[in-house]
């Protein structure tokens, strides 16, 4: 299978040719899976479910093209304490995460408050700072509630 209908297929195909990439089946069958995801994806539930896509995909070619389209910006790769990491479409407003430290469930927050901060340090530094990562630790409600 080499069409993948993604809603934003069109969108990530061109970002991937200004990028100088190629659209390949992997790469496309990776942003259809994560696209469709109501949620963050670990590498295995990627690799299974595009293996649904794509039988012979294999465990290296997830990692590589996760780490491609994770450098580029189409998607969004979230980092556990534990170090694991999961993945998700990404949305096309700047966003930032916050992660359960008891559930794993992360809740997107769109307030950065490194706006005014990023300007000045660009200024003071001579570096133009192009993107940032915020990403903040805790417990969901859930988990708050039935510890106590």
């Amino acid at each position: 299978m080499s069409h993948f209908p993604c809603a934003k297929e069109i969108d990530a195909k061109e970002v991937l040719k200004e990028k100088g990439l190629k659209s390949t089946p992997q790469r496309l069958a990776v942003l259809h899976v994560l696209h469709e995801s109501t949620k963050y994806l670990s590498i295995n539930d990627i690799l299974d479910k595009t293996k649904e896509l794509l039988p012979n995909t294999g465990l290296a070619t997830i990692y590589r093209t996760l780490d491609v389209l994770a450098e580029i910006g189409l998607i969004t790769r979230v980092h556990f304490e534990d170090g694991c990491h999961t993945y998700a479409y990404s949305s096309d407003s700047h966003g930032h995460h916050i992660v359960c430290t008891t559930c794993n469930k992360i809740m997107d927050f769109a307030e950065c408050p490194f706006d005014d901060y990023l300007e000045n340090l660009s200024i003071k530094t001579g570096f133009k700072i192009k993107n940032h990562f915020l990403q903040l630790f805790g417990e969901c409600n859930e988990c708050a509630g039935s510890a106590s």
